[in-house]
């Protein structure tokens, strides 16, 4: 599939309502290539934002994809164990911002993501946000102020474990989407996991959680045991990536360093 020119775009934020309607990603291989032809590639979310980048090459969205897009759609509470590199952040931001642009549910709600316990991961999530439009609509300027950001009429709060204590105070949140939350510190796994609860009495919103596993013990090892736990539980090794995101001959090199088995195969470390 060709990309689209961009010069076919209103560089202006009413721009921004071509996505309504849209959906995410057409799954059906052959039904996704007649509607890009039919519709000169106004097809889906992600070929009008244009599709991910990975080390300059331009990826279509694979299969094992639609697996977590499926388990996001129909459940309250997500976690993800993932391999390292597997692509689940760009994913899951191209999921928010999509869930904004398609319709008016997240109108004048709010999307906290909790990125590290430095500023410096926050400010990475929030450019790799912005950037997202920046290929097709580079005109396009977003309103936003430290680490918050503007889409529609949704409000995007990237933050730190250190402030997440800040949620307390909005019972408007639709998402709460914590990346690589297994390799906080044991004081910041116990600060979100309260941050938790509380946004979850207080706004009904979803919560999703995301890392490569860390050490055994750690709070991501917790929630894989609780047989009770609240969480829908998906598990994406390198195997789900490989011949993807992965070629083999990357995965034999990385067979050969000692944190293959945590970074790769979902393993954790002990103590």
């Amino acid at each position: 599939m060709l990309s689209l020119d961009t010069s076919i775009f209103d560089q202006s934020k009413d721009s921004l309502s071509i996505f309504f309607d849209k959906p995410f990603w057409i799954w059906d291989h052959g039904l996704h290539g007649r509607q890009y032809i039919k519709t000169n590639g106004h097809c889906c979310f992600n070929h009008l934002i244009s599709l991910p980048t990975k080390a300059d090459k331009q990826y279509p969205l694979f299969h094992f994809q639609a697996l977590i897009f499926d388990t996001l759609e129909k459940n309250q509470n997500v976690w993800i164990k993932k391999a390292r590199g597997i692509g689940i952040t760009t994913f899951m931001l191209r999921y928010l911002a999509w869930k904004i642009l398609s319709s008016s549910e997240l109108d004048d709600k709010s999307i906290f993501i909790v990125s590290g316990n430095r500023k410096e991961f926050s400010e990475n999530i929030k450019r790799n946000l912005r950037q997202l439009f920046e290929k097709r609509f580079p005109l396009l300027r977003l309103e936003s102020k430290y680490t918050e950001l503007w889409l529609k009429k949704t409000w995007i709060k990237v933050m730190t474990t250190r402030n997440i204590m800040d949620i307390e105070g909005y019972f408007d949140a639709a998402y709460l989407f914590i990346d690589e939350a297994d390799n906080l510190d044991l004081r910041d796994q116990k600060l979100l996991e309260h941050a938790i609860s509380v946004y979850a009495e207080k706004s009904k919103g979803k919560t999703i959680m995301v890392s490569t596993p860390n050490v055994t013990g750690g709070l991501f090892e917790r929630i894989e045991k609780d047989t009770s736990s609240k969480y829908a539980k998906l598990k994406l090794d390198y195997t789900y990536g490989l011949g993807t995101i992965f070629d083999k001959a990357f995965i034999e090199k990385k067979r050969l360093e000692p944190e293959f088995e945590r970074e790769y195969n979902l393993k954790y470390k002990r103590r």
